[in-house]
C-alpha cells in the first residue's frame, strides 16, 4: 500500500453499503483529515470501485482470513467504529486484542466492552468531537501497544467469556 511512515486508522465492517454502518461519516473524517498528508484510513470491506472513497482513504476489499484481517488490526495505529448501534462489537474486541486503540461513536455495545483505558467514544454524529479524539489517540499504540494486547486478551479470553457467560446463565435461572 505504499504507506511509509503514515499513521493508519482502521475501519472494517462487512456492510459498508449501509449507512448504519457509518459510511458517511467515514468520507466526512476523512475530508477534514486530509489535512494530515502523514494519515491514511484503511477501509475494510469497501469495493474498490466505490464512488463514495476519498484519497486519503485506502480501501481494501473483505477479509475472509482471520490470520490476514489480524496483520491490518496489528498494523494499524487506531481502529474506528463509526455505527449507530452495535451488539457485542467483534471489531472493538480484535483490535484491542491485537494492540489497537479504538475511537468511534457511542454505538451501545462499543463502549461497554472496550477497555476504558485504550479506547474513546464520543457521541454519535459529532465530527468535531471524533476528529478531535482520533487525533489525541493516533500515538497511543507506540507507547501501549503490547499492555493493549495483553489486557484484552485476559479480558476477552474464551475462558473468561466461558465463566461470565455462566455466571450470567445462573444469575438468571435463580431469577425465574
Amino acid at each position: 500500500y505504499r504507506i511509509g511512515d503514515c499513521k493508519i486508522i482502521l475501519f472494517i465492517t462487512s456492510l459498508f453499503k449501509y449507512k448504519s454502518k457509518g459510511e458517511y461519516y467515514l468520507v466526512e473524517l476523512a475530508k477534514r483529515l486530509d489535512k494530515y498528508p502523514n494519515i491514511k484510513i484503511m477501509a475494510v470491506g469497501i469495493d474498490k470501485n466505490s464512488n463514495i472513497l476519498w484519497q486519503n482513504i485506502i480501501p481494501v476489499t473483505y477479509l475472509k482470513d482471520q490470520k490476514m484481517l489480524a496483520q491490518y488490526y496489528s498494523m494499524a495505529d487506531l481502529t474506528i467504529i463509526l455505527s449507530q448501534r452495535e451488539t457485542f462489537s467483534m471489531v472493538c474486541a480484535e483490535s484491542l486484542a491485537c494492540g489497537t486503540p479504538v475511537v468511534g461513536f457511542k454505538a451501545g455495545a462499543p463502549e461497554q466492552i472496550a477497555i476504558k483505558e485504550y479506547s474513546e467514544f464520543v457521541n454519535y454524529g459529532d465530527l468535531d468531537a471524533l476528529e478531535s479524539t482520533v487525533l489525541k489517540w493516533l500515538s497511543l499504540k507506540k507507547e501501549a501497544g503490547h499492555k493493549i494486547s495483553m489486557e484484552a486478551k485476559k479480558i476477552y479470553s474464551k475462558e473468561n467469556m466461558y465463566s461470565n457467560y455462566l455466571k450470567l446463565y445462573k444469575a438468571f435461572y435463580n431469577y425465574i
